[in-house]
């Protein structure tokens, strides 16, 4: 069962490195203005934020989440809920948790 489980944890840590990288594995700067044209704040406080959005996915939206989070007080975003509404718009919220301490 940890063979398993380590497999599946390196899989999934290798999927996400691919996601801000170029082919050369160099991390690439999400588009921001792509993602001002394509994204609304619906809520926001110190503990969360509330995005809604359609013709983007939610891995684009999250390193604007975490730099919210970071700029009140260092915390860490942390997805906490995806709705989806009729006409195909979707509403992450997104949590800002204290830094988990290992």
């Amino acid at each position: 069962m940890k063979k398993f489980f380590c497999l599946i944890l390196s899989c999934a840590l290798s999927a996400c490195s691919f996601l801000f990288s170029d082919s050369d594995g160099v991390y690439v700067e999400p588009d921001y203005n792509y993602i001002a044209d394509h994204v609304i704040v619906v809520d926001k406080s110190s503990h969360h934020v509330v995005y809604e959005y359609a013709d983007i996915r939610v891995d684009e939206i999250a390193p604007v989440a975490a730099i919210y989070c970071a700029n009140r007080g260092g915390r860490q975003a942390s997805l906490y809920d995806i709705t989806l509404h009729p006409d195909h718009r979707r509403r992450a919220t997104f949590v800002c948790e204290e830094p988990s301490v290992y």
